[in-house]
């Protein structure tokens, strides 16, 4: 019988070396995947979501008078034209409107000039 219990014995001995071993081991593989864990929910909540961009709105401005309808993209519009036809090379940055649908016309001021000249007819 002293022979079984030194076999018990030496598979109490085996068992247990074998968990001590297997202990660390695990104990640092699973310390890893948490910090791991950590550093990519620390990565993933400081980014910032990217900006919505805004829905483009197609806007349409007109002037009604005296039966009239006139679209003020239109008059823009040949006011930059009629601007450049006088001006080849010239850069504009700035471009203001001023609507007389009294007088069928319209005037504009380019980077902030204006004169006689400058203005268009409304249709």
């Amino acid at each position: 019988m002293a022979t079984t219990r030194k076999t018990t014995t030496a598979k109490k001995t085996t068992t247990a070396a074998a968990k001590t071993t297997a202990a660390p081991a695990a104990k640092v593989a699973e310390e890893k995947v948490e910090t791991t864990v950590k550093e990519t929910v620390k990565k993933t909540t400081t980014r910032k979501a990217p900006a919505k961009k805004a829905a483009k709105v197609e806007t349409k401005v007109f002037v009604e008078f005296a039966g009239k309808r006139v679209d003020i993209s239109d008059v823009t519009t040949k006011a930059v034209e009629a601007y450049k036809a006088s001006h080849e090379g010239a850069e504009i940055k700035s471009l203001e409107v001023y609507v007389q649908p009294e007088n069928d016309v319209a005037y504009y001021a380019v980077n902030g000039e204006g004169s006689e000249d400058f203005k268009v007819a409304l249709d």
